[in-house]
């Protein structure tokens, strides 16, 4: 609890209390300020830089050259359930507030042409820094087969498994293969771009890698913008695989739950 000094000062109150009512779960927590401010700088920063709900730890590294203290309070949120530890970083689980500052972020950028590109420009440079080779296979919750299969492929690289493809399949890939961009290789529920992928950018690379990181959840793979959303349900928040999904001729599924998705843009 802060002093009495503090009460009669809020400005100085060195414990922030938010009462059930106020928080994303319904929990009362009770948090220091240099926890409360951490958690709004973070949120609105993963906004504004496209990882929505993701602090890197590069952005905590930058913020202790600065002076501002981030080991002692991060973990202090992870404690009090509002982050969690994930591979590189912090998921920011008070989606609400995550929400919130998409929001303000679209609204500035709507009213300033010139801020929503130099923004663009400052996303896309970020998102390049985070690329990197990967293959993602999200098991279906209720057999644990592959509910997708995403896989990066670095500039110059090849796709992973490449010693097991005949060689009527490794000429065709070279044949079509531009070896300096980044390819994006994709199966998704039930379709999906073929061994040969699509060439991308370093920066929707990046944005790939950014949100594919574990733990996944359907709000932060949704964020990918995959059609399918890598076989997760929204209403579940758990993927599935093909069979689970009940896919139907016409490239809509129904999960085991019920819950209706289309899985098929060449239907929809």
């Amino acid at each position: 609890m802060s002093s009495d000094e503090d009460q009669e000062d809020p400005e100085r109150a060195r414990f922030i209390i938010m009462p059930e009512g106020e928080t994303f779960d319904g929990q009362e927590r009770v948090m220091s300020r240099a926890a409360y401010e951490l958690q709004v700088l973070a949120t609105g920063h993963s906004a504004s830089c496209g990882h929505p709900g993701f602090v890197p730890d590069e952005y905590l590294e930058h913020l202790d050259g600065l002076a501002i203290e981030t080991t002692i309070t991060a973990v202090e949120l992870c404690t009090i359930g509002m982050w969690e530890r994930v591979n590189s970083g912090y998921r920011v689980l008070d989606w609400e507030a995550v929400e919130i500052c998409l929001d303000q972020i679209r609204r500035i950028r709507g009213e300033d042409p010139q801020a929503l590109a130099w923004e663009r420009d400052r996303e896309a440079q970020v998102h390049a820094q985070m690329a990197k080779p990967m293959v993602v296979t999200p098991p279906c919750a209720v057999c644990q087969a592959p509910s997708a299969r995403i896989e990066l492929v670095a500039p110059g690289e090849l796709p992973a498994g490449w010693e097991q493809w005949d060689s009527r399949r490794r000429g065709s890939f070279l044949l079509h293969h531009e070896p300096e961009r980044w390819l994006l290789i994709v199966k998704g529920v039930a379709t999906e771009n073929g061994y040969g992928g699509d060439p991308i950018d370093a920066s929707r690379a990046g944005q790939i890698a950014i949100v594919f990181r574990p733990p996944l959840s359907f709000a932060q793979v949704h964020n990918a913008g995959f059609y399918d959303d890598a076989g997760f349900c929204q209403d579940c928040d758990a993927p599935y695989c093909y069979r689970h999904w009940h896919v139907s001729e016409g490239g809509c599924g129904h999960c085991p739950r019920g819950h209706g998705k289309s899985l098929d843009p060449h239907w929809s």
